[in-house]
């Protein structure tokens, strides 16, 4: 196990140092490779302790802050390994190490408030959404786990006040939990929350947010056809309405969507006259003249002899 651990901190390395030759598949199978051996070191709690100082030893080799990668990686893969391997308080070294760095001490609030809000800010773990996806989901699992379970019936308004980055992480943990059919049982937050617009403009966050609910299938996708119908209905119907009474269709003009809209459509007339008329005028005065033109000639051939 140990040198899984060394292949670890070194692909932790190269991410700092040099990103291009980061290889991500092999990260995540290493990281994995960890994980699967906690179990057995529940059983064996000599070997528990001996990797417990060997993960601190290598954690304190570099600050936990020297990139977003190795905050994220050591303090879930170390939280995960004290809640699963320390059953006697023997093998919690390496935790209560990363559990001092933090400025919130109890793990769920600390993932929520911290490492879920570090995974969606800009250029987080270099744009690497694979990366980013792993570490959402371990975050997701480990809270359903070891922390709160999913609660089924949250209500709109409970999803609404959460940061955006609890929601993409509350919708990951309901994924694990509940299964990832959840937007074909139209009783489910998920499809209200698709149906009234909720996840659109989730997704509407940043690419990032676009990413998760697009994998999922959770964005209400509209071809541009419909779209535009749905546009063009919407502009008769509020141009019925505003047309309906001067004196409304006047206070409506005072608004600042609609008055730029009239006055550009004032202006478009008024440019419209400006050009049309003359260029009527001119047309109208040509076949006149070439009327006349053709009449005169038609009377000068008669009167010749």
């Amino acid at each position: 196990m140990k040198s899984y651990i060394d292949d670890l901190f070194k692909y932790i390395d190269t991410y700092e140092t040099s990103y291009p030759q980061f290889e991500t598949e092999a990260f995540l199978q290493t990281y994995n490779g960890i994980v699967t051996v906690f179990q057995t070191l529940r059983g064996d709690r000599n070997q528990a302790v001996d990797i417990d100082y060997y993960l601190l030893d290598k954690i304190k080799l570099h600050p936990l802050t020297a990139s977003d990668l190795r905050r994220l990686t050591v303090q879930v893969l170390i939280t995960r390994f004290e809640a699963e391997v320390d059953t006697d308080g023997r093998s919690n070294q390496a935790y209560s190490y990363c559990r001092n760095q933090r400025s919130v001490k109890q793990d769920v609030p600390f993932f929520e408030r911290t490492l879920a809000a570090m995974l969606f800010k800009e250029t987080a773990l270099k744009d690497n959404y694979r990366l980013n996806a792993f570490l959402l989901g371990e975050i997701a699992a480990y809270i359903n786990n070891f922390g709160k379970s999913v609660k089924v019936d949250m209500t709109p308004e409970e999803f609404d006040g959460l940061t955006d980055p609890c929601k993409v992480l509350e919708l990951m943990r309901r994924r694990h939990a509940l299964g990832s059919q959840l937007m074909r049982d139209r009783t489910t937050l998920e499809f209200h929350l698709q149906r009234v617009g909720t996840l659109n403009r989730l997704g509407d966050k940043g690419r990032l947010f676009e990413n998760y609910l697009t994998q999922w299938d959770y964005l209400a996708r509209t071809s541009l056809w419909s779209r535009l119908a749905g546009w063009t209905k919407e502009i008769r119907a509020k141009g019925r309405g505003a047309f309906s009474s001067f004196a409304y269709f006047r206070l409506l003009s005072t608004q600042r969507k609609l008055a730029y809209l009239t006055y550009t459509l004032v202006i478009l007339l008024f440019l419209a006259i400006a050009f049309g008329v003359p260029a009527y005028w001119n047309s109208y005065a040509g076949d006149k003249l070439e009327q006349l033109q053709e009449r005169s000639n038609s009377l000068h051939e008669k009167g010749r002899p």
